[in-house]
């Protein structure tokens, strides 16, 4: 079968207006049954249906410092990503010093109890030896006045009170000074903890792989601000120096079995465009590979291209499952997709511009041996260049591309025979 591309139609008028069959100064089309195709070429990007992602801490306001090369191989346990907080680093420092600060205090406040105790025992003892100089004393109640032996039996009893009073001060002095010490001492405990979670953070910040494979960088969302003091835009693609805001990807391991392509197209384009067209595949840094595949989806959102660079020129993204994945198509590779907007096989079609309207029926001029005959057509598929014929011609025809002179038709219009309907 024949296919008759749209590029078709303006080599035929440039070739037609030099040597083509005319009559006067109109220019024909031969009118031939052959398959009609519509399509289009729109570039996208290779990409993998499913991709599970590299998530970095949550952590406010990370900076990449180093970060593994888009399509690179990784081994299980290699450094793909290096991350750096100065908040979280300027925390750990705190800590550090407040837990040496605390340390230092618990030894002072050791020393002050156990100086404090010490000066305790100390009158405890003197107490003591007080309190037996008291009770030789008494020794001598026998010998003295009755005035005497009470003086000295007070003197015995205030020893004793000065004794228990003393005991009583030491023992409050081990109890203060024992919960004093556990109190700072799980200060300090608390403070290491914490000291230690901020530790383990920022040993989180150098992440590495988890299983072997491909890794490709991620894109952040794209976060717009707007102050009084102006505006700004934060996200896109993750690189060394991107500063991520909120919890997102910074790679991707995708799966290699299943790949789709993310395309660009035009505004004009993407309403012609439906769900499970056909296209073919080219992607030229793999040694020109060529598959196939079909349109999943279309969005409204912008296409890849144009989300990370400013465009005058609206596109729209559409979104082709590739029927068979080979190894030489990693994500991040472009791709040409031819997709076929219409088809039909073994049908007549003519020029558009051939078509023309005259007293509400659609008519091509066909051309006889003196004259053009006007013939009422039926119009089914209609593409950019050319609509396929549904009633009206039977093919071998010779049709006008433009409207010839008056003097050039004939006055009656040939009506449609049904007979020659095409399915």
């Amino acid at each position: 079968m024949n296919y008759i591309s749209p590029s078709f139609v303006l080599i035929y008028l440039l070739f037609s207006s030099c040597s083509g069959d005319k009559s006067g100064s109109v220019v024909t089309f031969l009118v031939e049954k052959a398959d009609y195709i519509e399509k289009i070429t729109v570039p996208g990007t290779v990409k993998a249906v499913v991709n599970t992602p590299v998530l970095p801490p949550r952590i406010s306001q990370l900076t990449v410092v180093r970060l593994a090369s888009d399509g690179a191989f990784v081994r299980k346990g290699d450094t793909i990503c290096v991350l750096e907080s100065a908040e979280l680093e300027s925390s750990y420092k705190t800590a550090i010093t407040d837990i040496e600060t605390s340390e230092a205090g618990l030894k002072k406040t050791e020393a002050d109890h156990k100086l404090n105790i010490s000066l305790l025992e100390a009158q405890l003892l003197n107490s003591e030896a007080q309190l037996k100089i008291s009770y030789l004393d008494s020794l001598k109640m026998r010998f003295v006045s009755e005035a005497q032996q009470k003086l000295l039996a007070l003197q015995i009893q205030k020893a004793e009170l000065e004794k228990q009073k003393i005991e009583k001060k030491l023992t409050g002095a081990r109890s203060i000074a024992s919960a004093d010490i556990r109190q700072k001492q799980l200060q300090i405990m608390q403070k290491k903890v914490k000291a230690q979670s901020t530790a383990d953070q920022l040993k989180s910040l150098t992440m590495v792989a988890q299983r072997d494979g491909m890794v490709q960088r991620a894109e952040a969302p794209v976060v717009r601000l707007m102050s009084t003091r102006g505006s700004g835009m934060f996200g896109g693609p993750v690189k060394e120096g991107t500063v991520i805001m909120i919890s997102s990807p910074v790679l991707e391991f995708p799966d290699m079995s299943r790949m789709q392509i993310s395309a660009s197209v035009s505004e004009s384009e993407f309403r012609k465009i439906e769900k499970d067209q056909r296209a073919i595949i080219t992607v030229d840094a793999a040694e020109k590979l060529e598959t196939t595949g079909r349109v999943n989806r279309k969005s409204l959102a912008s296409g890849n291209s144009q989300r990370n660079m400013p465009s005058r020129v609206k596109t729209y993204e559409v979104i082709i499952d590739v029927d068979s994945c080979h190894s030489m198509m990693k994500p991040g590779l472009t791709a040409d997709c031819e997709i076929f907007l219409k088809e039909e096989k073994d049908t007549l079609f003519v020029p558009s511009v051939s078509i023309f309207d005259r007293d509400s029926i659609r008519v091509v001029y066909v051309k006889g041996k003196r004259k053009f005959n006007p013939v009422q057509v039926k119009t089914g598929t209609a593409g950019s260049s050319f609509t396929v014929i549904a009633a009206g011609l039977k093919g071998r025809e010779n049709v006008a591309l433009t409207e010839p002179p008056s003097r050039l038709v004939s006055d009656e219009v040939i009506a449609i025979d049904t007979a020659s309907f095409h399915q």
